[in-house]
């Protein structure tokens, strides 16, 4: 029996119209990629259709990794972290005594893949689907915990109009840590207080702020400008146009 095609099924299932199709197909064409990742970020189909449209495509499971919590130690050593993250995979649950390993999958069907997971895991492959941007989400709860996006948002350089290096990295504004790696200089000899100065000689502290207080400032615009580009990018993320995967290797280049 031959497989019915993806677009197809959408048709018949009353959730894509055919000149929908057609605007995907020729966009397939013009930029290549895979139609169903097409369809979701032209924002014709959502990625839960997705999911569920291939899983009665290729007579295979889909599964909810929104509702996976934790996946066991064992389970999670059998594919590297890495190659986990490259392949958008993530692995859910050994069966038949540690023999066959179930694992979620954006692309079930790559063969080279499938291999590669094969002798990474020592295990035959039992491959459910899922989506992309789920299986995201999936392996910086279950592998991460969010560690490394956060690692990621305080390792880049500001620079000046004449590009040159004013902040390597956020932690520089942080005055608590600042202070708790510089070395402390010797404590000045004691010194006479000097006479006070006449009221006509003091400049107003509201006009001229200390340096602490500039410092402050500073620091709480930084705060703001990360918060709204975090909040930026957790937006983006949610809404498929690219996956935390690409952005975390944009952001280490």
């Amino acid at each position: 029996m031959a497989q019915i095609k993806l677009g197809e099924l959408l048709i018949k299932a009353n959730v894509l119209q055919e000149s929908q199709l057609k605007a995907a197909l020729a966009e397939q064409a013009k930029w290549g990629g895979k139609l169903g990742e097409i369809l979701v970020r032209m924002s014709l189909v959502s990625e839960d259709i997705l999911v569920r449209a291939l899983s009665k495509q290729l007579g295979m499971p889909a599964v909810n990794l929104d509702a996976v919590q934790m996946v066991q130690p064992h389970v999670k050593a059998k594919i590297p972290a890495q190659t986990a993250r490259d392949f958008s995979v993530l692995p859910l649950q050994l069966r038949d005594d540690g023999k066959s390993l179930v694992v979620a999958m954006a692309d079930p069907l790559n063969v080279r893949m499938l291999d590669e997971l094969r002798a990474v895991s020592k295990c035959r492959i039992i491959p459910n689907v899922a989506g992309r941007t789920s299986i995201a989400r999936a392996f910086a709860r279950i592998y991460e915990q969010n560690h490394e996006l956060e690692d990621a948002d305080t390792n880049f350089k500001v620079v000046d109009a004449q590009g040159r290096t004013v902040v390597k990295n956020l932690k520089d504004l942080d005055p608590a840590a600042a202070a708790a790696t510089a070395p402390r200089p010797p404590p000045a000899p004691a010194r006479p207080a000097p006479p006070p100065e006449p009221p006509a000689a003091r400049a107003p502290s509201a006009a001229s702020g200390t340096p602490a207080e500039l410092l402050r400032s500073v620091e709480e615009v930084q705060r703001k400008e990360v918060a709204a580009l975090k909040a930026m990018v957790e937006l983006l993320i949610e809404k498929g146009v690219f996956s935390r995967e690409e952005y975390l290797a944009k952001v280490k280049r």
